[in-house]
């Protein structure tokens, strides 16, 4: 894909990138720290899950509004606008006396992500042809993978050692080290003026498919954190040491990564088989969790083959709800944001609850109940999740030079 492009915009997908790794690895930091905090705090796993519960809530709730009302203000300026409150996110948190305050923290990055994550889809496919918009899309979400690989697991080794609060403080930094570098080096893209009017604008049949993309999205991402929001406490319970925690979950995001990289193959040619297959590893995946299946490294490999299918899902909900034309590509990508985050929001929540009540074996076996129903409307879906796409063979665009608008 990067041979065809002009340098301005293979390096702008670059930095893009870079802002999903850091969203994620702000979003998902508690994760690998979460024993750390419940013991800080004096709480137990599934309150601290409370810092994802909150997060979420929040990108749930302003992801359209947020990006209906900067409708008209400059994408460029936006994405520096959201990694300002990445880093003050992270710095309150750091230095909060308590769980409440480090909630106020994470809803002040909740903030920032329903603009960020909003906007990024939309502006990778305006740096790009038509032809490959699911390929650029999977490319820019290689960073939101690459922070459940490196940004989670550096988090929970930055923990053991220093203390989850240096943790907070080092995600702070690396944000502010990224807003330099989009000043420079991320070329500006046209802003979509009509936007705040546009509402749902295709036909009915596109407004169908995109309602059926946005429901797949929140009962996917609601499967998956589930069980992913207390992985820490799953992968103990299945025999693994907390000591060893951290790598274990690098050794799961590096295999992930598998996931998103079959993606890209399939993602702007059949999205049908590619979201089914991604699907099938999550479901089996989370299905060798349940009970005794597994226990030490193969509770790992099990976690890998499922973090694969998750992460290789993500750019067919995207590239989907952009393809559909229901409305803009910047309220598309607002929707799957605020969308998955609800999914992540229930996620959590309900995970907590059972975690709580019942222990962590029921969370495997309720994860798949939900995405075995994900599944089933994706295969009766046919226009939402095509067999096959053809793309239009369209011009390379020119990006705004990177000193315009920024």
């Amino acid at each position: 894909m990067f041979s065809t492009l002009s340098r301005p915009a293979a390096l702008g997908l670059c930095v893009l990138c870079a802002a999903t790794f850091t969203a994620i690895t702000s979003e998902l930091a508690p994760v690998g720290l979460l024993l750390e905090m419940a013991r800080s705090f004096h709480l137990n796993s599934g309150q601290v899950g409370m810092a994802v519960s909150a997060y979420a809530l929040i990108v749930a709730a302003l992801a359209v509004p947020l990006t209906i009302v900067t409708a008209r203000v400059n994408r460029k300026r936006l994405v520096l606008l959201a990694l300002a409150g990445y880093a003050a996110s992270n710095l309150m948190g750091a230095f909060a006396p308590s769980f409440w305050l480090l909630c106020v923290g994470r809803a002040v990055g909740g903030g920032a992500h329903a603009l960020l994550m909003s906007i990024v889809s939309a502006y990778a496919a305006q740096l790009v042809p038509r032809r490959v918009t699911g390929r650029a899309i999977s490319f820019v979400f290689c960073g939101a993978s690459f922070g459940a690989v490196a940004g989670v697991p550096a988090a929970a080794a930055i923990g053991q050692f220093l203390g989850w609060r240096a943790a907070l403080l080092a995600a702070g930094g690396l944000a502010a080290v990224l807003a330099v570098v989009v000043m420079v080096a991320l070329p500006a893209v046209a802003t979509p003026v009509r936007a705040a009017r546009s509402g749902l604008r295709g036909s009915g049949r596109a407004v169908r498919d995109f309602g059926v993309i946005l429901t797949v999205t929140t009962g996917f991402f609601f499967a998956h954190n589930l069980v992913y929001t207390y992985i820490a406490p799953v992968l103990v319970a299945h025999g693994l040491p907390q000591a060893t925690l951290s790598l274990d979950l690098l050794a799961i995001g590096v295999c992930s990564l598998a996931g998103l990289w079959g993606a890209g193959q399939l993602v702007d040619a059949s999205p049908r088989l590619g979201m089914l297959g991604a699907g099938a590893l999550l479901l089996a995946g989370i299905g060798l969790l349940v009970g005794h299946a597994t226990s030490g490294i193969g509770s790992v490999a099990a976690g890998a083959v499922w973090c694969a299918g998750y992460a290789g899902a993500i750019p067919f909900f995207m590239s989907g709800a952009i393809r559909t034309q229901a409305t803009t590509g910047d309220i598309a990508g607002a929707a799957v944001n605020a969308t998955s985050n609800i999914g992540i929001l229930l996620g959590s929540a309900v995970g907590g609850g059972l975690l709580a009540l019942h222990g962590q074996g029921v969370l495997a076996p309720t994860a798949i109940g939900v995405g075995v129903l994900c599944m089933a409307l994706v295969a009766v879906s046919g226009s939402a999740f095509p067999t096959r796409v053809v793309h239009e063979d369209e011009d390379l665009p020119t990006p705004v030079p990177a000193t315009a608008g920024g």
